[in-house]
């Protein structure tokens, strides 16, 4: 058990740290002036769904 705990907090942390990158850098200096609030939804919409994806793997992983 404790072994998967391990491999579940580094993948949080790792989501943690995609939103970060994401938020902090790729949104505002790269995204937003070039491609503006269509952009700005595009990227909060992948956020999420990566973010989903993960939390559905670790969901996965844990009802086996």
């Amino acid at each position: 058990m404790r072994f998967k705990m391990k491999r579940a907090w580094r993948r949080i942390v790792g989501i943690g740290l995609f939103h970060a990158f994401l938020y902090l850098y790729l949104v505002p200096r790269v995204i937003f002036p070039r491609f503006g609030e269509e952009g700005l939804a595009f990227a909060a919409a992948m956020a999420l769904v990566v973010s989903a994806g993960v939390l559905g793997i670790l969901w996965l992983g844990k009802s086996k």
